[in-house]
């Protein structure tokens, strides 16, 4: 994301594609290719922007975008997270409540209310070291302080892997707080869930799993409850996991509700399938 560089504005509204060589200006709703952006930016015509694109020294561009990078990482700022460990590829720039344009569309085109995710989400912008480019992401945190990751773009990836477990208050903890444990694969599946529910806080225990393969990660808290309801994914692996679940329960009830969804890939698929549920919702606390 940049600033659009044609206004003066706050917030980054300016998405651009690398690996595509496209742009999107959210602030305007309008797009096109590099040579475009040269073409607006510049006020030429077109022959004029391929002729200043060839002029380009690339390698001259790219070190100064990392000088810049790495002058960021020296700034000391409230929401700035400082983690510089080189042998991670990815860094966490910054974490802050979810301001961005960008994102507050992504998720009200989710259909999620932008109160309940601003409850459970933050935006998390990160510097990734393979790439050499700063990302900014919607970031669900896990019980070991990492983030769960998902972008418009179909990003998803995680700083940290883990579950996040959340009691009937909304907050993480790993301790039960019901007799019920309800479980998705991905925290988009538990917001829809809330949604649905009408509901700001859960209505039993949760476990965001933040990707299947953290099931063993979740085993002593899952058989904490009596009930477990799955509200995986339609997929080889939601089965599977729903079978692990059902093996850790030892004969305790266990719930599939993918047959509510079957149709679609997930619960968050069915919701913004659904007539009658809008992000414009209000929720309530469950009581």
């Amino acid at each position: 994301m940049y600033y659009a560089p044609q206004r003066n504005e706050k917030e980054a509204s300016l998405h651009l594609d690398r690996g595509k060589n496209v742009w999107y200006d959210h602030g305007t709703g309008k797009g096109g290719t590099v040579a475009d952006l040269v073409m607006l930016t510049r006020n030429c015509s077109r022959r004029e922007a391929y002729e200043f694109l060839r002029s380009v020294d690339l390698s001259a561009a790219q070190e100064h975008n990392a000088r810049s990078v790495n002058n960021v990482t020296h700034i000391t700022a409230p929401g700035l997270i400082k983690t510089t460990d080189p042998d991670k590829s990815i860094e966490i720039r910054r974490v802050r409540p979810i301001e961005c344009y960008y994102l507050t569309k992504y998720i009200a085109g989710r259909k999620i209310p932008a109160e309940l995710a601003k409850a459970y989400c933050k935006e998390v912008t990160t510097y990734s070291h393979l790439k050499k480019m700063t990302f900014t992401h919607i970031g669900f945190q896990n019980n070991s302080g990492g983030w769960a990751l998902s972008s418009p773009t179909g990003f998803k990836s995680t700083t940290k892997a883990d579950i996040t477990t959340i009691n009937k208050e909304g907050e993480i903890s790993k301790e039960p707080s019901s007799k019920s444990v309800a479980l998705f694969e991905g925290f988009f599946d538990f917001l829809s869930w809330q949604v649905m529910q009408s509901s700001k806080t859960p209505s039993c225990d949760v476990v965001v799993l933040n990707s299947v393969n953290n099931l063993q990660r979740a085993r002593e808290y899952i058989q904490a409850h009596e009930k477990a309801t799955c509200f995986l994914d339609n997929d080889a692996a939601g089965e599977k996991c729903y079978q692990g679940v059902r093996d850790m329960m030892k004969g305790k009830e266990v719930l599939d509700m993918s047959d509510l969804y079957g149709e679609h890939k997930d619960l968050n698929a069915f919701l913004q399938a659904s007539p009658g549920y809008t992000s414009d919702m209000k929720l309530t606390l469950h009581m």
